[in-house]
């Protein structure tokens, strides 16, 4: 009840404001004509006086008189039917249209868009914020750490790139051009940072690759015409200039070409999907021959009415399908990569761990895998395997990288003096 007491004292208050204007007194007109009535009866005044002394003669004296008459009968007539209660009365029913107007609106917006049926929550009962994404709040830490890096080495076009990814990736967009843009002029141009500056230029025009992003990739691609970044964004940007079957192509082209493993290919895949059913044309002639077209709505509306059970259910089926393939094609290193993942997400660390092993033993030093097998194996409770594959990553790594340090870290915390 004291919420809608407090709405209507603010409908209140908007009517006063709106309203006033219409039913006010208005006593400047009035004012006006009573100032020059008696200006005029002064002027006759002042006109006898000089009769009488002879000052004029009779003939400019019916002149004047005639003319001073003649105001002051238009002034009277000009405060004739002017009171404030004759105009406020014609006002009268605009003012209460008007309000009748605003009340009505403004109850038929919060009943639509409000929630008058939703009962007041106490502060402290409130559910609390989500939690920042865990990969930004991890850009947020790495942060500080680039910072002071900058402050001992100012001169340094790879801190300078560095700071500019983790800016993009806590959402400081201009902050990362302007760290991009030092890095380009400290490295002289170098290719791998004009694709990572191109790319926070279109992400800071919220999404719009500008004529100057377009400018870098090409340049980019001149140098390194397989580069996907470059690829991607190009594509994009003849989307956006309404050459929808022409992006479809490239990205098409950009997909075929890209490793299974490829963590960004999610995004290309998922980008020819939607132009292909904004186009019209079929999928399949589009994707990756290792890539199934997906489910259909038709199929995500299903999934979405089975249970949790169900749905967990659907997961292992799914995988249980997986894992029985690569047992007759035990030489498919993605698979086994995708079956490790599969049970990371089925929270199975020892099976994942097994499966990243198998892909281990087809490619030895894949930096990826290694850190997956590390984690799984050391979720699993198997230290040894874990420090192992961690101390082989740690190899694959540049010493002066954060990444490096990460690992590092990992591998002290697993060593057995820790135990």
């Amino acid at each position: 009840m004291s919420l809608w007491i407090i709405f209507a004292a603010l409908l209140a208050v908007v009517l006063i404001i709106t309203l006033w204007p219409l039913v006010r007194p208005r006593t400047t007109a009035a004012s006006r004509a009573d100032y020059d009535i008696e200006v005029y009866l002064d002027q006759l005044r002042e006109l006898e006086r000089d009769v009488q002394r002879e000052l004029i003669d009779a003939a400019q004296a019916s002149a004047a008189k005639l003319e001073i008459e003649r105001r002051l009968l238009a002034a009277s007539r000009a405060t004739d039917g002017q009171s404030d209660a004759g105009k406020a009365a014609r006002q009268a029913p605009l003012a209460v249209i008007i309000a009748v107007a605003i009340t009505a609106a403004t109850l038929a917006l919060y009943l639509n868009l409000g929630s008058p049926g939703l009962p007041n929550q106490p502060f402290a009962q409130r559910p609390p914020p989500p939690a920042e994404n865990p990969q930004t709040a991890e850009a947020r830490a790495r942060l500080t750490a680039i910072e002071e890096r900058l402050t001992a080495e100012p001169e340094n076009a790879d801190v300078w790139r560095d700071l500019g990814t983790v800016r993009l990736a806590v959402g400081d967009g201009l902050g990362a051009v302007e760290a991009f843009a030092r890095a380009m002029d400290l490295s002289g141009g170098r290719s791998d940072i004009a694709s990572v500056y191109a790319e926070a230029l279109t992400y800071a025009a919220d999404g719009l690759v500008t004529p100057q992003a377009q400018q870098l990739f090409a340049r980019v691609l001149s140098e390194n015409a397989g580069e996907p970044r470059a690829r991607f964004f190009t594509a994009l940007a003849r989307y956006q200039a309404g050459f929808r079957e022409e992006a479809l192509e490239q990205w098409a082209a950009l997909a075929n070409d890209a490793p299974a493993s490829a963590p960004w290919l999610a995004a290309v895949v998922d980008r020819i999907r939607r132009t292909a059913d904004e186009v019209g044309v079929d999928i399949a002639n589009y994707l990756p021959e290792n890539t199934a077209p997906g489910p259909t709505n038709e199929d995500i509306a299903a999934a979405q009415n089975l249970s949790a059970e169900e749905q967990q259910e659907m997961i292992r089926s799914m995988v249980a399908r997986l894992a029985s393939r690569l047992e007759s094609e035990p030489d498919d290193i993605e698979g086994w990569r995708r079956l490790g993942q599969s049970y990371d997400v089925l929270d199975e660390p020892q099976r994942a761990a097994a499966a990243y092993a198998q892909a281990l033993a087809l490619e030895p030093n894949h930096p990826e895998t290694l850190l997956r097998a590390g984690i799984a194996a050391g979720t699993a409770g198997d230290r040894t395997a874990a420090l192992d594959y961690f101390t082989r990553l740690r190899g694959l790594i540049p010493e002066d990288s954060e990444a490096y340090k990460t690992v590092s870290d990992a591998i002290e915390r697993l060593s057995p003096s820790k135990q």
